[in-house]
């Protein structure tokens, strides 16, 4: 009898792994459907165009609107907002009435919602004032299992083994290399990333895709600082603040110090003290992560993250190209990772920039006495994206020095 029953299992498992393995990947059936908005909206074509650097906006007005009609039903709807409402709804016409079924998630800006087989839906902002919908991209799928590169993102972790601070949206590939695939992907480690600006509404959606490539599921931070190429360190806490050296200084480190609060972090790992290439923003995430490191054990430093979250006392700091070479860690990121189906940290990084930084990869960078194109390889390679120093630690000087998190608990 319990043979019987264990065969009868076996088949019933078997029967389930044939029908998952046999499920049909859902169709995009975005070019088939019809748009609708107010009169004032323009260029539907942007919404299912497939280019980020494109959009797609409605008329400036109370509650905007974008009416969405499909012959064939949809099951899932993905949404690539340019600008967030403070509010939506997802709606379906029920007889001559628009009826809610989903409120509208704010927190990420590529959203993803199941449908249950609608022909009519609208996606409706219930923000008061006068504003526009605005759309980088919209997709819509039929009936099957929804496509692996469509983002289903899950909150940013609330707890950190790793915040990985940087200036820019490209930064964290193009200067850390295989550190994300292999840290926070391929070891399953708990990492924050953090960018101190989007810089513009492109990019952020870029790096999106970027980090969802790689196997990323947690919602990176973005800072809504200004993106300014600034020569030095003291024109970059200037241009923080629109033209306020001290008042930018205190508005960058009260928001590092409340990121080192907020996510806890064991580790952190940010950008060249000067700049890698020079670069003042990320000479400027530098040192407020060398000064922040101290305030946000100090109950009087910024107090009003200290009563939100407590204090907290980060073990190690970490900042790329720190120190002497010999002291460095080195990260040769060529060991093929299963998580990246066989590719190294660093193939996986540069494929991960190269495929979604998309308004980046046109662009040339200066190495000496040559220009080449901006990629991972070449100017990471340049600027030592293998090599990071020990700045700071609570737990001890590195013994093995090839991981960030030795003496961590």
């Amino acid at each position: 009898m319990k043979c019987k029953r264990y065969l009868l299992l076996v088949v019933m498992l078997l029967l389930l792994l044939v029908s998952m393995a046999c499920a049909e990947e859902a169709a995009d059936i975005s070019a088939e459907c019809s748009f609708k908005s107010d009169s004032y909206a323009r260029k539907f074509t942007n919404l299912t165009n497939k280019k980020y650097d494109t959009y797609w906006q409605s008329g400036e007005r109370k509650n905007p609107y974008l009416v969405i009609k499909s012959d064939e039903p949809m099951h899932s709807l993905y949404i690539c907002f340019r600008e967030m409402p403070t509010s939506y709804q997802l709606q379906r016409m029920e007889g001559k009435e628009w009826v809610t079924f989903a409120e509208g998630d704010t927190r990420f800006h590529h959203a993803f919602f199941e449908l249950d087989g609608e022909t009519e839906i609208r996606i409706y902002s219930t923000q008061k004032s006068k504003h526009r919908l605005v759309l980088n991209e919209l997709f819509i799928f039929g009936e099957g299992e929804v496509p692996d590169w469509v983002q289903r993102w899950e909150d940013t972790e609330d707890k950190a083994d790793i915040l990985l601070l940087v200036a820019h949206p490209d930064d964290d590939l193009i200067f850390f290399a295989g550190t994300i695939p292999t840290y926070a992907v391929e070891r399953d480690k708990r990492m924050v990333i953090a960018y101190l600006t989007y810089c513009d509404k492109t990019r952020r959606s870029e790096a999106l895709n970027g980090l969802w490539s790689l196997g990323v599921r947690n919602y990176p931070v973005f800072g809504s600082f200004p993106d300014k190429y600034a020569r030095s360190l003291k024109e970059a806490y200037k241009e923080a603040a629109g033209n306020s050296y001290s008042t930018g200084k205190k508005k960058v480190h009260q928001w590092v110090t409340e990121l080192f609060r907020k996510y806890q972090p064991e580790v952190v790992l940010t950008q060249d003290i000067k700049g890698e290439y020079g670069h003042g923003q990320h000479r400027m995430v530098a040192d407020a992560s060398i000064l922040c490191y101290d305030y946000a054990v100090d109950p009087e430093s910024f107090p009003d993250s200290a009563e939100a979250y407590g204090t907290w006392e980060v073990k190690k700091l970490y900042i790329h190209r720190y120190g002497d070479e010999d002291v460095r860690l080195h990260f040769a990121w060529d060991e093929p990772l299963e998580s990246q189906g066989g590719l190294t940290g660093m193939e996986a990084a540069a494929a991960a920039f190269k495929n979604h930084h998309l308004s980046q990869t046109e662009l040339t960078f200066g190495i000496g006495d040559r220009r080449v194109p901006l990629s991972v390889e070449e100017v990471g390679g340049y600027y030592e994206n293998t090599e990071f120093g020990l700045y700071a630690s609570r737990v001890g000087a590195d013994v093995e020095k090839n991981d960030f998190l030795e003496n961590i608990d």
